[in-house]
């Protein structure tokens, strides 16, 4: 049986279905075993609040879990990892102690790496353990799912330093956007790869959840935009926004419904009933490698049309954009989805997890 190893940010039974989790789950179903390590997360995170800390952290740290019959778990919970300290004076005075990351033990989670036939990193912190999975393990293919831009993310100036002398060491590096494949176009081994979904979740009719005939979802974990939020509400009361996710200081009115963060399972009836998929995110620097987010792939299946910012504009047709300093803007966006004729949408574009998943191990 073959093996891959997941080297992730995510907690393995996480409510939150990242990328990881998917493909954890392409794989097993492919016939493969799957070893899911969450690496980084230490004092620090906790410290921070981490949303992780929900789950046993504490309790599994260090251990080598089996958690099904293809699926293990190894948490690296360590006493730092490497953050921004928000001074180029105090990253500077640390840059050498980045180094020291990979002298943390992980050796009970060993054996599967050096019989891995796969290894695919997330683009976090964890790729600093790189050199030490090469020494495990030099024959795996290594992959790198880059799933955000580290300059987006902010990280220390040294992690970066450290992605750019080891990513051409990769045999593979999977980026899921255009704008991140222009980006990184003179790395070799470079591919675009799209994120899949779980089209036998979507696929499957759910029973509908609204009230009202009206609806707009967003789902997501961060960057939501309050500020078109606050002009959309008021166009028409009739209309019902939804914003499913653990997302704070929403305006209130009585035409916005707040959820906090849903298991993936039950996000898929409010996908299948909506009139429209919100893409509503802020900017930052690097925010333009969202256009080919993973909702964006989830509101085409469904064949919604999709709200985005001009920020994000791409040739799909089935999504209207509007500027963030403008409610006549956001107006006309909201009115274009209202109007668009759903089965217009090409919704086969759409790729599955075990499509990406075949893709990162041919």
């Amino acid at each position: 049986m073959k093996r891959v190893t997941l080297v992730t940010g995510h907690y393995w039974k996480s409510k939150r279905k990242a990328g990881f989790h998917w493909l954890a789950d392409a794989y097993r179903g492919l016939g493969w075993e799957v070893l899911f390590f969450t690496a980084p997360i230490s004092f620090l995170s906790k410290t921070a609040g981490n949303y992780r800390f929900d789950y046993p952290i504490k309790e599994e740290k260090a251990k080598f879990l089996k958690k099904d019959p293809s699926l293990y778990s190894f948490i690296h919970y360590t006493p730092w990892h490497v953050v921004n300290l928000r001074s180029n004076l105090l990253n500077t005075i640390t840059h050498p102690f980045t180094k020291l990351y990979e002298k943390y033990d992980f050796s009970r989670s060993h054996e599967f790496i050096e019989k891995s036939d796969l290894i695919i990193f997330e683009s976090t912190a964890a790729l600093l353990l790189f050199d030490k999975f090469k020494r495990l393990n030099s024959k795996a293919k290594f992959v790198y799912r880059m799933s955000d831009n580290l300059r987006m993310l902010k990280v220390h100036p040294s992690l970066i330093k450290y992605e750019e002398s080891i990513i051409e060491k990769f045999d593979l590096v999977s980026v899921p956007s255009k704008f991140m494949y222009d980006s990184f176009k003179e790395i070799k081994n470079l591919e675009l790869n799209y994120h899949g979904i779980n089209k036998s979740c979507f696929d499957k009719s759910e029973k509908n959840p609204f009230k009202k005939l009206i609806n707009f979802v967003f789902v997501g974990n961060d960057k939501f935009d309050r500020e078109f939020l606050g002009h959309a509400m008021t166009v028409n009361n009739n209309w019902n926004f939804h914003i499913i996710g653990p997302i704070s200081k929403i305006p209130k009115k009585a035409n916005v419904i707040t959820y906090g963060e849903m298991p993936f399972q039950e996000t898929v009836s409010y996908l299948q009933h909506a009139t429209a998929g919100l893409h509503t995110v802020i900017y930052k620097e690097g925010a333009e490698s969202l256009t080919d987010s993973l909702k964006v792939h989830q509101y085409t299946y469904c064949q919604l049309p999709i709200i985005a910012p001009e920020f994000l504009k791409t040739n799909r047709k089935h999504v209207f954009y509007y500027h963030p300093s403008n409610p006549a803007s956001i107006k006309e966006a909201l009115i274009h989805a209202l109007n668009y004729e759903n089965h217009l949408i090409d919704k086969e574009q759409v790729c599955s997890w075990e499509d990406l998943a075949q893709t990162l191990c041919s």
